[in-house]
């Protein structure tokens, strides 16, 4: 799993925190006084999970064990974590790797990733003591994110992943496609751009009779990867049955800085007419440090259909003086909530209301003498220059 980057300056997280907790959340969230439960999603429904193997699944994992230990003892998460990922590959949900993955994601501070396996291997364990500890667990994570834990990138374990796709095509020849399908998946999980191998993934899951599950692969893979170094080849490989695609067009009123989908960096322009991309979910971040503005936006895909993911956003320009004066304006996501612009920056950028409805403004000055309340109303690329 990449993420985005971590910020330098301690100022420029709080001000991209403010904007991120502010602006982001949705209206529903910010309401709700329920405590977070993470999702259990241990998808056992995966052949590379079940299928019948001439080696035992410890054996076929045996070349990791070492380099994952060291990685551990050594505190190199960002090596520990894939190497943990592809032993659970191999030796399931619920095993005592999948329990040694929860930890380290916990141990690298990353809470929402932490929380997720812990419930995962919560549902997964038959063990009742074990189940009931990670399910605390992952409800603790879920409810004690911490802001200024940088996002952790992991590092591609090129040499085990090479290895483990030598290891599947020698299984491949032998016709094993059982142990040829798990090693191939494992070196996914190790290094899932690494240019080449997924037309050979692709081939064993036809060998096993497993085409529509190859489709699938191949589709999630699209819509984790969309920018992936073998996302070209999976979409022509989707291409290939009628609508099997949707577009997504990404529109921005104000520049993004850095702009991100499914936690991929895009890098270059994006087409015109829209990206072909799988079917599915995806969430897109726009960061402009100059705005002091991070905005998250969503768009669901559907087969042969366009979908469109708009970052609608204005510049709030504070010009409050004699007295000095501090903004705070309405979050257009959950109606009521006031946030704090602050001050490091005279111009701030807000989203915009996708409806065009008015927010509410409040104006006080650092004495808390003066106040005013205003209604006010955005346009995107609007720079709305607030003054007493």
């Amino acid at each position: 799993m990449r993420a985005p980057p971590c910020y330098d300056s301690r100022v420029r997280w709080v001000a991209t925190l403010v904007a991120l907790f502010a602006f982001a959340a949705h209206a529903d969230d910010a309401k709700s006084k329920d405590v977070k439960k993470p999702e259990a999603r241990p998808d056992t429904s995966e052949l590379y999970q079940t299928v019948q193997t001439k080696k035992s699944r410890s054996e076929l994992s045996k070349f990791l064990v070492k380099p994952a230990e060291k990685a551990v003892k050594d505190r190199k998460w960002a090596q520990a974590i894939p190497l943990y990922q592809a032993l659970v590959v191999a030796r399931g949900y619920g095993s005592p790797e999948h329990k040694q993955l929860a930890t380290l994601w916990t141990l690298a501070g990353q809470n929402e990733d932490a929380a997720e396996t812990w419930a995962a291997y919560a549902a997964a364990t038959l063990e009742p003591t074990a189940k009931t500890a990670a399910q605390n667990e992952a409800t603790r994570l879920a409810n004690a994110p911490d802001p200024f834990a940088g996002k952790l990138t992991l590092t591609d374990m090129t040499k085990e992943a090479k290895l483990a796709f030598t290891l599947g095509r020698a299984a491949y020849k032998a016709g094993q496609y059982g142990d040829a399908l798990v090693y191939f998946h494992m070196g996914y999980t190790l290094a899932p751009d690494l240019p080449g191998f997924l037309r050979e993934l692709g081939s064993t899951y036809d060998k096993l009779g497993a085409t529509d599950r190859k489709r699938e692969f191949y589709r999630r893979y699209l819509v984790q990867r969309p920018f992936g170094g073998n996302a070209d080849v999976v979409r022509a490989e989707l291409a290939k049955e009628k609508d099997s695609l949707g577009t997504l067009l990404v529109t921005w009123s104000l520049p993004c800085s850095e702009l991100w989908i499914n936690r991929q960096r895009i890098v270059g322009r994006l087409p015109e007419k829209g990206l072909l991309v799988a079917p599915g979910n995806y969430k897109g971040l726009c960061f402009n440090p100059k705005y002091e503005m991070v905005l998250f936006e969503y768009a669901t895909v559907e087969p042969g259909k366009p979908s469109a993911m708009q970052f609608r956003s204005a510049i709030v320009v504070n010009k409050l003086e004699n007295p000095l004066g501090r903004i705070a304006l309405e979050n257009p996501k959950s109606p009521g909530t006031m946030i704090d612009l602050g001050i490091t920056s005279p111009e701030i950028g807000v989203p915009v209301p996708s409806d065009g409805h008015k927010l509410k403004m409040i104006l006080k000055d650092d004495s808390g003498s003066k106040t005013e309340e205003r209604m006010v109303q955005l346009e995107p690329g609007q720079k709305l220059v607030v003054q007493w």
